[in-house]
């Protein structure tokens, strides 16, 4: 009998380890690159974070790349998350391609206020992005690589005016879009991101001569809404003392705006403790992102 006892005892010891082990895993939470304010954002969640819900911050390619880590790949894979920081369109995006992965997104937090960057060619004329849609054939403009945000976001805004899919466009981002843009071979390029992102620091300190920060006012944009129904974008301005070299000129510019999102995939996050604790975490976090990247 009190071999029995013992084993019994011996079992429970071993079950509750294990659950422990378990219990340990860290939330994966995809940012995307290690350079942008994503990642930045994330570390701030994690350090707010402890147990149960400790966070480990996974890199990835962007908000596509981050849905398809947390609804595609499977649990078990390394790369796999089970949430992620990104811009709303993402999800938008995903809505209309199956409904069904978008109802396994919720949303658990918003952070920091991200800006339509729109930045044409002086040459150009172009001082607001709706005008490449009165004469696409004219106008060129880039997007990024698929599941870029920039792509993301033209593919939402294609989606509420059908006139700016006329528009051709490019995949150059970063510094070959900036060049491109320079010299005129592209009219404009998308940079959706918080204020002082580094590629607009770059076009201000390198390209304010041949390039100009400019609006994104089309009242078409009114009708976009996010997963919820609420409205998508609100118009905000960018203060011209985040770029003051060049941009400043052109102070306060109007565009679309929105607040970065942070997402869970409740399937995988089932334990409600765990999911309280991370939401938590996301709350505290959230004023000091703010206060670094945007409110």
């Amino acid at each position: 009998m009190k071999i029995a006892y013992l084993t019994l005892v011996a079992a429970a010891g071993i079950a509750m380890v294990s659950a422990s082990h378990a219990s340990a895993e860290p939330i994966r939470l995809c940012t995307g690159s290690q350079s942008g304010n994503y990642y930045a954002a994330g570390a701030m969640i994690a350090k707010m974070a402890g147990s149960p819900a400790e966070v480990e911050v996974v890199e990835s390619a962007g908000t596509i790349d981050s849905m398809e880590r947390m609804l595609d790949t499977p649990a078990s894979d390394p790369k796999a998350c089970d949430a992620m920081i990104g811009q709303p369109d993402g999800p938008v995006y995903l809505a209309r391609q199956s409904q069904a992965k978008a109802r396994k997104l919720l949303q658990v937090g918003s952070l920091h206020r991200e800006y339509l960057h729109v930045l044409c060619n002086k040459a150009s004329g172009v001082d607001d992005l709706g005008d490449l849609e009165g004469d696409p054939d004219k106008y060129r403009i880039a997007i990024g690589e698929p599941g870029s945000g920039a792509w993301v976001i033209w593919q939402n805004l294609t989606a509420e005016d059908e006139d700016y899919a006329a528009v051709p466009v490019s995949n150059d981002s970063d510094i070959l879009a900036l060049n491109s843009v320079s010299n005129g071979d592209t009219t404009c390029m998308l940079v959706p991101a918080g204020l002082k992102n580094g590629v607009v620091n770059e076009a201000d300190a390198t390209f304010g001569d041949t390039i100009a920060l400019v609006g994104a006012n089309d009242r078409d944009f009114d009708d976009a809404v996010d997963i919820k129904g609420n409205p998508l974008y609100e118009y905000a301005k960018i203060p011209g003392e985040a770029y003051p070299l060049s941009f400043d000129y052109w102070s306060d510019v109007s565009t679309i705006s929105w607040p970065a999102g942070v997402y869970v995939n409740t399937d995988r996050l089932k334990d409600k403790a765990l999911l309280k604790a991370f939401v938590t975490a996301v709350a505290r976090a959230a004023p000091g992102i703010k206060a670094e990247f945007g409110k």
